[in-house]
């Protein structure tokens, strides 16, 4: 492996490429979190399995006191250990609670927070200390790197190691491990513990894919991967089912950050192939896409919505979000990550060639750009649709739509629209129309049929713009003489 050149502020970039797991932790420390007997033995606990069986142990006491009133024993480091701190005994005991359940707490039925007891207070203590040790571990790798100039391959990060397989192991009577349970109940638990669930979910998944030593963490960020692709079918469920946050929850507050969350971890989710990959397969896209055009998009919620519109431009184009990560994973600049770019351009052009009709003519063109939804669905469905068929890999796609004259009438259509942003956008993908050689005679037709009206109103179209925004400007004029030009 050839070494690499870091420069300072690449340093101060890498580190900021994770800093969402030291920024999220409460009050910037964990030293008084947790219950006042348990509190300095958490915060001083380095080790993953002591860690996650306390967790465990905390869990399974908290859905005992929801469904029970009862209690359990708590688990903290050696020097304050309870009785049976085995995470194995732990994870029976929750599968245990599981089977006498009638069922988890959905995110529109969420527990009373009056049940939170120590338990629960350890709990988010013990996560807020595991999120912690993963960043320490991230940052020195980082720094490592950074005075080497080179990656160190047979180094092992043993605390994402150990925290994966701590959360991730099976027992007699539990197969899926520790973590899908506490995404199934996070209703039940206190929002930083919500909120740390979904950070480690993160970090396990894109630890391998981000920063200059994310091949050091590759083996760890597959293995999550392949563990939560043989769990999909709960997992992605459950991440999929938490945005059916209506008005009418009793949840309130509590269902918006919990479909926040679910969307953060299903897009951490879909930066893996496999995942993406089977996710938009014929059997599960009516289940794990559709639901986002059909309905989550359109929440009149705004928070819930615009996180439900960028799962789908994720879904549609293959693109993870997150400028830190693409400007962390762009510093190696290796042909790996380019390789991986055009697999998931790949998958996601298949996948619109395959249910074009399903996702472009049924739901984004007469329900995401009706009259009828809402300012920002319609804008940002304008913007996911312009960047996809601007896209080499989506050629066919572009071809099919902008063969459509109804297509066109849309177009026009919101290409008067009141909102100077929605006409703006309207213009990227009314361009194209233009552009195309090879225009259908129907689609020549009302070109050329308004073309007089349209040569007009687009020579006044954000007429303030073309002072500031030369593309713009070019872009518009070459649209106005062809449109001047056409006959038929």
């Amino acid at each position: 492996l050839s070494s690499i050149a870091i420069a300072k502020d690449n340093i101060m970039l890498e580190n900021q490429a994770f800093g969402w797991l030291k920024n999220a932790i409460t009050g910037g420390s964990t030293a008084s979190i947790g219950s006042p007997s348990n509190a300095a033995a958490i915060s001083g606990c380095s080790d993953p399995a002591v860690l996650v069986s306390g967790v465990a142990q905390d869990f399974t006491a908290a859905v005992l006191n929801a469904s029970t009133s009862s209690s359990a024993a708590n688990g903290v480091c050696p020097d304050a250990a309870p009785e049976g701190g085995s995470s194995s005994s732990a994870a029976a005991a929750v599968a245990n609670v599981e089977n006498n359940d009638a069922g988890p707490p959905s995110a529109s039925a969420p527990a009373d927070d009056n049940i939170t007891n120590d338990h629960l207070d350890d709990l988010t203590a013990r996560l807020d200390r595991i999120k912690t040790l993963l960043y320490e571990e991230r940052s020195a790798s980082s720094n490592a790197v950074a005075q080497s100039g080179s990656l160190n391959l047979n180094w092992i990060p043993s605390v994402a190691t150990g925290i994966f397989k701590n959360f991730t192991s099976s027992t007699e009577s539990e197969d899926d491990g520790l973590l899908p349970k506490l995404i199934h109940h996070l209703p039940l638990l206190p929002f930083e513990a919500r909120k740390s669930v979904s950070a480690i979910f993160n970090y396990l998944l894109v630890c391998g894919l981000d920063g200059v030593d994310a091949q050091q963490f590759a083996s760890v960020s597959s293995a999550f991967a392949n563990y939560v692709l043989e769990r999909a079918d709960g997992i992605i469920e459950q991440l999929v089912r938490s945005h059916d946050c209506k008005p009418s929850s009793e949840g309130g507050p509590k269902c918006v950050d919990i479909a926040l969350l679910c969307g953060s971890m299903l897009r951490s989710s879909l930066r893996h192939a496999s995942i993406y990959q089977w996710i938009l397969s014929n059997g599960n896209c009516e289940r794990f896409v559709y639901p986002f055009l059909d309905g989550y998009v359109h929440n009149p919620n705004f928070d819930v919505s615009s996180d439900a519109l960028e799962t789908v431009r994720v879904m549609l184009t293959g693109a993870a979000g997150g400028s830190n990560a693409a400007a962390v994973a762009g510093m190696v600049g290796d042909a790996a990550s380019e390789e991986h770019k055009q697999l998931m351009e790949g998958i996601a052009s298949d996948f619109l060639n395959r249910k074009y009709a399903d996702v472009i003519d049924d739901r984004i063109n007469k329900k995401c750009l009706s009259s009828k939804a809402n300012y920002m669905t319609r804008r940002m469905s304008l913007q996911l649709l312009s960047s996809i068929l601007l896209n080499r890999a989506n050629y066919n796609v572009m071809m099919m739509y902008i063969s459509s004259s109804q297509n066109l009438v849309t177009i026009l259509i919101l290409l008067r629209d009141p909102s100077p942003h929605i006409t703006l956008d309207a213009f990227q993908v009314f361009k194209i129309f233009v552009a195309n050689p090879n225009k259908p005679p129907e689609v020549v037709k009302i070109l050329f049929d308004n073309k007089v009206k349209l040569v007009k109103y687009l020579d006044g179209l954000h007429k303030d713009r073309e002072n500031s925004d030369e593309q713009y400007r070019d872009e518009k004029q070459l649209v106005i003489s062809t449109l001047e030009g056409l006959e038929i």
